[in-house]
């Protein structure tokens, strides 16, 4: 209720007239930051990929809407990047950017105060430049919270207070949780407002794999779900994404690879509890892709081919198969009945590829990985020669631009050049990519093997 009155009392204060839909400025990023320091504006920063659709369904339905941008035009600098090309790489590198559309506020000195993304109708997002509004004139900042932190504070009040403000712009809060933990009593882990703001979805969240809040959770999920008012698993899910970013984000990143037991251990507990299958070969993809991340060729050679021999190949393929096809079947049928029209379904036949075979489709994606992350780390001929089967393999499950891209760099690396060369244009023509960006990656890799370079950026 708080923060409708406050967007009805925002959209007051910006009736003035402006033209239709959002403003977007067209200079560098230090142009822009200057310009919001010296109109005492946020920058909001609309981060976008060229393939993403979410992106441009905002681009298309929201952006264009007056109210949204006479709020906008009205209270920030707006500025669009495009997360990879030219300075939006580095921009959506230092805010950790992780999916598209993802919307920063920052701050005229390059700080973040608010972020949020995805698809937002507009009434919705409108409430989000609210909040970030809300945020801009608080006068304990993000910031000084973090210098309060780096100071040595760590009583319970702070610690609270820390952990609610990281959650309101999206900050990860992992590590915070495991310090506040202990001190936290049965009326704070029972407290509804506390546990909704630190439990609310984020791809940037981070929960610690065996630690203090992981554990209480695994006790307490079907608790917490009932208190915050979410489905039966909700918390399990949540702690499920948020272990997965901390073990890409820490665990691999400063190779810890003591910890690589821990996490194997707690994402069974949390697999097993919300009733998943193939759980192995999962565990198996975690270790491959921990010695893939820390570049360990001489431990990622027997992970890899441990994760898809006894991992992936010990799936029932055959029940996949039969699976898709019944299934496929069914959602086709009003289709084939003329019930529904597929001529008014935009992108119907990419649509109709994957609607065939989503589970071949996954099994084809991972097999793809190993052969990809073999690609990056490994020169071992033989070892390279194995990858290539397990792409192959990969390809004739489930035909796509990023696996024959795959399938490419391998055939080169093999000494199979003009098959290289034959395969990546294969790869640029698929029709998922018509036009794309990724199709001018995919020639551009082309023109790399025809003069004998091997590409680093596969697809």
């Amino acid at each position: 209720m708080k923060r409708y009155f406050l967007l009805s009392y925002l959209l007051l204060l910006t009736g003035a007239l402006f033209a239709q839909g959002i403003n977007f400025d067209h200079g560098t990023w230090k142009e822009v930051l200057a310009k919001a320091k010296a109109e005492d504006k946020l920058v909001f920063v609309d981060v976008y990929t060229s393939w993403c659709g979410p992106c441009k369904k905002m681009v298309a339905e929201v952006f264009p809407l007056k109210e949204v941008g006479d709020v906008f035009n009205a209270n920030f600098v707006n500025y669009k990047i495009d997360a990879e090309k030219g300075e939006g790489i580095a921009i959506a590198k230092q805010f950790g950017v992780k999916s598209y559309p993802t919307y920063l506020f920052v701050n005229g000195d390059g700080v973040l105060v608010y972020r949020s993304g995805g698809y937002n109708p507009g009434k919705i997002f409108l409430n989000e430049a609210a909040i970030a509004i809300k945020e801009k004139h608080d006068p304990k900042p993000l910031a000084m919270w973090d210098d309060e932190y780096s100071g040595g504070k760590r009583d319970k009040a702070f610690l609270m207070g820390y952990l609610k403000k990281r959650a309101v712009v999206k900050a990860p809060n992992g590590e915070i949780l495991e310090q506040a933990f202990p001190l936290l009593g049965k009326e704070d882990l029972s407290n509804k407002e506390f546990l909704t703001t630190i439990l609310a979805f984020d791809p940037n969240m981070t929960f610690v794999p065996g630690g203090k809040f992981y554990s209480y959770v695994i006790e307490h999920h079907k608790e917490i779900d009932g208190l915050i008012g979410k489905r039966e698993g909700y918390v399990l899910s949540l702690m499920d994404a948020g272990m997965q970013q901390y073990f890409t984000n820490d665990i691999i990143k400063n190779n810890k690879e003591q910890m690589l037991p821990v996490m194997l251990a707690s994402k069974k507990k949390v697999m097993e509890l919300t009733k998943r299958d193939e759980i192995d070969a999962t565990l198996k993809g975690l270790v491959m892709n921990y010695y893939k991340g820390t570049k360990n060729a001489k431990k990622l050679v027997p992970a890899a081919i441990d994760y898809v021999n006894n991992g992936l190949m010990k799936l029932d393929i055959p029940g996949k198969i039969a699976a898709d096809k019944e299934e496929y079947q069914k959602k086709r049928a009003p289709y084939v009945t003329g019930k529904e029209d597929s001529t008014k379904v935009e992108g119907w036949a990419s649509m109709q590829r994957v609607m065939a075979k989503p589970r071949m489709l996954d099994l084809s994606y991972k097999l793809r990985d190993a052969a990809q992350a073999i690609y990056g780390t490994v020169d071992d001929p033989k070892m390279l020669a194995q990858a290539l089967e397990w792409v192959k393999l990969a390809e004739g499950y489930f035909p796509h631009f990023s696996t024959e891209a795959v399938y490419a760099g391998l055939l080169f690396k093999t000494g199979r050049k003009q098959e290289a060369v034959e395969m990546m244009m294969k790869a640029s023509e698929d029709g998922f990519i018509k036009g794309g960006d990724k199709q001018k990656l995919l020639l551009s890799n082309v023109s790399k093997i025809k003069n004998s370079e091997a590409p680093e950026q596969l697809w």
